[in-house]
Protein backbone atom coordinates (compact mmCIF):
# COMPACT_ATOMS: atom_id res chain seq x y z
CA UNK A 1 0.00 0.00 0.00
CA UNK A 2 1.20 3.52 -0.90
CA UNK A 3 1.18 6.24 1.67
CA UNK A 4 -0.81 9.34 0.76
CA UNK A 5 1.84 11.75 1.98
CA UNK A 6 4.43 10.26 -0.40
CA UNK A 7 2.12 10.68 -3.37
CA UNK A 8 1.21 14.28 -2.44
CA UNK A 9 4.91 15.17 -2.03
CA UNK A 10 5.69 13.81 -5.51
CA UNK A 11 2.73 15.69 -7.06
CA UNK A 12 3.74 18.99 -5.42
CA UNK A 13 7.39 18.54 -6.45
CA UNK A 14 6.29 17.93 -10.04
CA UNK A 15 4.08 21.03 -10.01
CA UNK A 16 7.01 23.09 -8.74
CA UNK A 17 9.22 21.81 -11.54
CA UNK A 18 6.59 22.74 -14.14
CA UNK A 19 6.08 26.26 -12.73
CA UNK A 20 9.80 27.05 -12.47
CA UNK A 21 10.53 25.47 -15.86
CA UNK A 22 8.03 27.68 -17.67
CA UNK A 23 9.54 30.90 -16.20
CA UNK A 24 6.57 31.76 -14.03
CA UNK A 25 8.93 32.60 -11.16
CA UNK A 26 10.55 36.00 -11.64
CA UNK A 27 13.46 37.50 -9.85
CA UNK A 28 12.52 40.23 -7.42
CA UNK A 29 14.27 42.64 -5.13
CA UNK A 30 13.28 43.43 -1.58
CA UNK A 31 13.64 47.18 -2.11
CA UNK A 32 13.66 49.24 -5.29
CA UNK A 33 15.21 52.30 -3.60
CA UNK A 34 18.77 53.34 -4.32
CA UNK A 35 21.37 52.46 -1.75
CA UNK A 36 22.82 55.39 0.19
CA UNK A 37 26.23 56.61 -0.83
CA UNK A 38 29.24 56.63 1.46
CA UNK A 39 28.86 60.39 1.90
CA UNK A 40 25.22 60.02 2.97
CA UNK A 41 26.14 57.29 5.46
CA UNK A 42 28.92 59.46 6.88
CA UNK A 43 26.61 62.47 7.24
CA UNK A 44 24.04 60.27 9.00
CA UNK A 45 26.65 58.99 11.46
CA UNK A 46 27.87 62.53 12.12
CA UNK A 47 24.30 63.67 12.78
CA UNK A 48 23.81 60.78 15.24
CA UNK A 49 27.06 61.72 16.97
CA UNK A 50 25.90 65.33 17.23
CA UNK A 51 22.62 64.20 18.81
CA UNK A 52 24.60 62.06 21.27
CA UNK A 53 26.73 65.07 22.23
CA UNK A 54 23.61 67.17 22.83
CA UNK A 55 22.24 64.50 25.16
CA UNK A 56 25.61 64.27 26.93
CA UNK A 57 25.67 68.03 27.36
CA UNK A 58 22.22 67.96 28.96
CA UNK A 59 23.30 65.17 31.30
CA UNK A 60 26.45 67.02 32.38
CA UNK A 61 24.47 70.23 32.96
CA UNK A 62 22.08 68.31 35.20
CA UNK A 63 24.93 66.79 37.21
CA UNK A 64 25.05 69.57 39.80
CA UNK A 65 26.86 67.44 42.40
CA UNK A 66 29.96 67.13 40.17
CA UNK A 67 33.03 69.25 40.83
CA UNK A 68 32.61 72.61 39.09
CA UNK A 69 36.01 72.61 37.40
CA UNK A 70 35.65 69.12 35.91
CA UNK A 71 32.06 69.83 34.93
CA UNK A 72 33.11 73.05 33.14
CA UNK A 73 35.96 71.19 31.44
CA UNK A 74 33.56 68.47 30.22
CA UNK A 75 31.12 71.07 28.88
CA UNK A 76 33.98 72.84 27.08
CA UNK A 77 35.12 69.59 25.47
CA UNK A 78 31.57 68.76 24.40
CA UNK A 79 31.18 72.24 22.88
CA UNK A 80 34.46 71.76 21.02
CA UNK A 81 33.35 68.38 19.64
CA UNK A 82 29.97 69.80 18.62
CA UNK A 83 31.69 72.65 16.77
CA UNK A 84 33.87 70.17 14.88
CA UNK A 85 30.87 68.09 13.88
CA UNK A 86 28.94 71.18 12.79
CA UNK A 87 31.88 72.14 10.63
CA UNK A 88 31.96 68.65 9.10
CA UNK A 89 28.20 68.71 8.50
CA UNK A 90 28.38 72.11 6.80
CA UNK A 91 27.54 72.41 3.13
CA UNK A 92 30.02 70.71 0.88
CA UNK A 93 30.62 73.31 -1.77
CA UNK A 94 33.71 73.52 -3.84
CA UNK A 95 35.37 76.88 -3.53
CA UNK A 96 35.23 78.95 -6.65
CA UNK A 97 38.62 79.42 -8.22
CA UNK A 98 40.02 82.85 -7.63
CA UNK A 99 40.48 84.79 -10.84
CA UNK A 100 44.05 85.38 -11.78
CA UNK A 101 45.12 89.01 -11.62
CA UNK A 102 45.49 90.74 -14.93
CA UNK A 103 49.11 91.21 -15.87
CA UNK A 104 50.26 94.77 -15.42
CA UNK A 105 51.90 96.34 -18.45
CA UNK A 106 55.62 96.70 -18.08
CA UNK A 107 56.51 100.39 -17.97
CA UNK A 108 58.84 101.40 -20.73
CA UNK A 109 62.02 103.08 -19.61
CA UNK A 110 62.16 106.75 -20.43
CA UNK A 111 64.72 107.65 -23.04
CA UNK A 112 67.80 109.15 -21.50
CA UNK A 113 68.77 112.58 -22.59
CA UNK A 114 71.99 112.19 -24.35
CA UNK A 115 74.67 114.80 -24.05
CA UNK A 116 76.40 113.35 -27.04
CA UNK A 117 76.09 114.35 -30.64
CA UNK A 118 75.30 111.82 -33.32
CA UNK A 119 78.87 111.99 -34.58
CA UNK A 120 80.33 111.13 -31.20
CA UNK A 121 77.80 108.42 -30.65
CA UNK A 122 78.90 106.75 -33.85
CA UNK A 123 82.55 107.06 -32.89
CA UNK A 124 81.90 105.56 -29.49
CA UNK A 125 83.55 108.39 -27.54
CA UNK A 126 81.93 110.52 -24.91
CA UNK A 127 82.09 114.21 -25.67
CA UNK A 128 79.90 117.00 -24.32
CA UNK A 129 77.10 118.11 -26.64
CA UNK A 130 78.33 121.70 -26.88
CA UNK A 131 81.43 120.57 -28.76
CA UNK A 132 80.80 120.25 -32.47
CA UNK A 133 84.13 118.76 -33.40
CA UNK A 134 86.13 116.94 -30.73
CA UNK A 135 89.38 117.81 -32.47
CA UNK A 136 88.72 121.54 -32.12
CA UNK A 137 88.51 121.54 -28.36
CA UNK A 138 90.95 123.92 -26.80
CA UNK A 139 92.87 122.78 -23.79
CA UNK A 140 93.75 126.19 -22.42
CA UNK A 141 91.41 128.18 -20.32
CA UNK A 142 90.10 131.47 -21.54
CA UNK A 143 89.93 134.30 -19.08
Amino acid sequence: MVNVWKVSTLVLAGALVVVVGRGAVQESAACDADLPTAEQITRLKLARGFAFLERAEQEVEQATAARPRERANALAQIAKAKASIELALGPVAEPEPRPLPKPQPVPRPLPRKSTETPATQAAGTTVPANVVNPFLVSTRKIR
